[in-house]
């Protein structure tokens, strides 16, 4: 299930709306089958704690280094993601991006380490991003 960190703040019916929204969310059933690998590469470098992406169209799963990767998004998301990152490590949670080229969606998750169904947040920005590393 899905939870927005901003429900709290909502009124009942605008908590329920969002709610309703967020479950149809038609990227989780891609990270789902993508899950088996997101977490290998979180694990291959889980010391320097990564920021995950998937990149739906291409079927790829990268770990990038956070602090590039958050200083390379939009100023507008930049501040809201680099305090939910650090939020998500602090909890040994990790930080996953969908980047969906087609709908130019760069989308992000907050997920406890061993399942997808915990996601928390779900901003959006514009794709326009370069690969920092692999």
């Amino acid at each position: 299930m899905v939870h927005g960190n901003r429900e709290k703040t909502m009124s009942k019916g605008a908590s329920r709306s969002r709610r309703a929204k967020e479950r149809k969310d038609v990227y989780l059933p891609h990270l789902e089958k993508a899950w088996p690998t997101i977490l290998r590469a979180y694990h291959e470098f889980k010391a320097l704690k990564p920021i995950i992406e998937y990149r739906l169209r291409e079927g790829i799963v990268c770990a990038f280094p956070a602090s590039p990767y958050i200083d390379d998004l939009t100023e507008r998301t930049r501040e809201q993601t680099r305090k939910l990152y650090e939020e998500a490590t602090a909890q040994g949670k990790m930080m996953v991006f969908i980047s969906d080229s087609r709908e130019r969606v760069l989308r992000s998750y907050v997920f406890a380490i061993k399942a997808p169904e915990c996601a928390e947040g779900g901003t959006k920005a514009h794709a326009r991003r370069k690969r920092i590393a692999t």
